[in-house]
């Protein structure tokens, strides 16, 4: 076994490891038998492991193949967001919100890689978690570099390269579907784009990233919201599905309650949340989502 950095993290830092990875931005951590959740950033991979001492938020973490990188650590998990402050707005807003918050204190909006972040995505409409776990795990297996840890090996995820030439019957294989043409589809569409054009999505506004976002095919409101959300930094991009739909008619919009999310309604929704909690409305919505989809368990 290999010696973790410790790092105690105050308030300002609050994680919850688990609530984060396990809140639907993400789908390729893993956790070992001993408590560790394995990930990949770029071509880094993180291993951590939440605290059980006194202090809940405290955190044990190492990076491979370079050891001790805090920066992607602290980027990934956007370290620089003050929660308690949030906390304080939203419990004034909201207060229905206090339980959600006393649940998953410390749970986290992340910065991933946006070009993960994109296709992952392309993989969650109409399907399950484990499905589309399992499918973005093959396609790192398949076409990403191995990334060598204590643990075994990690992948990072594929080059834009190496997912235009991928196999179409391959993709489908490894339960990608109808959506198998797509993703190559998309990704040479990417490449005659301008170099690193998703991560210059993150210098537009909210509304201008969308707007690009859903000219691509396959791209609707909602997907190209979870991409704002979850790479883009837009903290007041809120995906809405039939959770969210249902928490905002119970909440707020009684009468919206029994109509069909059509695009317009859609709208609606989006706009309730962000005109009720702001710059970070996403986050906000992201607690009330985990309480929704803990329920249903």
């Amino acid at each position: 076994m290999f010696t973790l950095s410790l790092m105690n993290t105050t308030d300002s830092l609050c994680l919850d490891v688990r609530a984060t990875l396990t809140s639907g931005q993400a789908f390729r951590w893993r956790q070992s038998s001993e408590g560790f959740w394995l990930g990949t950033v770029e071509g880094t991979a993180i291993v951590l492991r939440q605290s059980v001492e006194e202090t809940p938020h405290r955190f044990e973490w190492q990076t491979f193949p370079v050891a001790n990188q805090w920066e992607v650590v602290a980027n990934y998990f956007r370290l620089e967001v003050p929660l308690e402050e949030l906390y304080a707005v939203w419990k004034g807003v909201e207060p229905s919100l206090a339980e959600a918050i006393t649940r998953f204190r410390g749970l986290r909006i992340l910065r991933q890689p946006p070009q993960e972040c994109f296709f992952a995505f392309q993989c969650a409409t109409c399907n399950t978690v484990v499905k589309i776990e399992r499918s973005v795990k093959k396609l790192a297996e398949r076409y990403g570099e191995p990334i060598e840890t204590p643990f075994g090996t990690l992948y990072s995820f594929p080059t834009l390269s190496a997912l235009a030439s991928a196999d179409e019957g391959v993709l489908r294989g490894d339960l990608w579907g109808y959506r198998a043409p797509r993703v190559i589809s998309l990704a040479q569409h990417l490449l005659t784009k301008p170099p690193l054009w998703l991560e210059s999505l993150r210098e537009a506004s909210y509304l201008e990233a969308k707007a690009e976002l859903v000219l691509l095919h396959g791209i609707g409101a909602k997907i190209a919201d979870c991409i704002c959300a979850f790479c883009l930094d837009k903290d007041n991009a809120t995906p809405v599905d039939t959770h969210i739909r249902q928490i905002t008619c119970r909440l707020f919009r009684p009468d919206l309650n029994g109509k069909s999310l059509t695009p317009r309604v859609y709208e609606e929704v989006v706009q309730e949340w962000q005109s009720r909690f702001g710059e970070y409305a996403g986050w906000a919505q992201q607690y009330l989502f985990l309480a929704e989809m803990q329920k249903k368990v």
